[in-house]
């Protein structure tokens, strides 16, 4: 692209990250982000949302974790998105108090949840066995009038399913 004297903007970095990090090369990701950031373009929270996502999804949580504290001094907000990840990330490593806590950071830090980062904590504490706490958040999901999407649904119903079902087996 460069060597036909095309210059890649936002948007070209946003699809190679994306691609990038969708097929596990997060360090050519990340490569390609240096790149960039050299280049002089100033990434926006979509960049690092797409990185953030990368690095969780390859169990890189100790750079995640990195680039989103980096977040405001670069003078950037985590959007509801950017937390999202994170917990999905906390939780798929197990770690569901630390995802917790970030859910409720979140609003603290004036970023208020919607559904996805509800049902995102919902599929955690269920992934990890944890129905109470799941139940909780559900609890307050709909209090706050949100709805479960598909996915966390069907994991309720499997939930209630299945406790039916051990109930009448003892």
């Amino acid at each position: 692209m460069c060597a036909c004297g095309l210059v890649p903007d936002l948007i070209t970095y946003s699809i190679l990250l994306h691609s990038l990090c969708k097929r596990g090369r997060i360090h050519e990701a990340l490569g390609i982000f240096h790149v960039m950031q050299s280049n002089e373009l100033q990434p926006n929270i979509f960049h690092y949302n797409i990185l953030i996502d990368g690095l969780c999804l390859i169990g890189q949580l100790k750079v995640a974790r990195e680039l989103f504290s980096a977040l405001t001094a670069k003078g950037l907000h985590p959007s509801v998105y950017t937390y999202s990840i994170m917990m999905k990330g906390l939780c798929k490593e197990g770690l569901l108090d630390e995802a917790y806590e970030l859910f409720r950071k979140m609003e603290a830090d004036g970023c208020m949840p919607n559904s996805c980062s509800f049902n995102t904590m919902i599929r955690g504490f269920l992934h990890n066995n944890e129905k109470e706490r799941a139940t909780q958040i559900l609890h307050e999901m709909v209090k706050e009038g949100f709805s479960a999407d598909f996915s966390t649904a069907i994991m309720v119903v499997d939930l209630l399913f299945c406790d039916s079902v051990n109930f009448f087996m003892h």
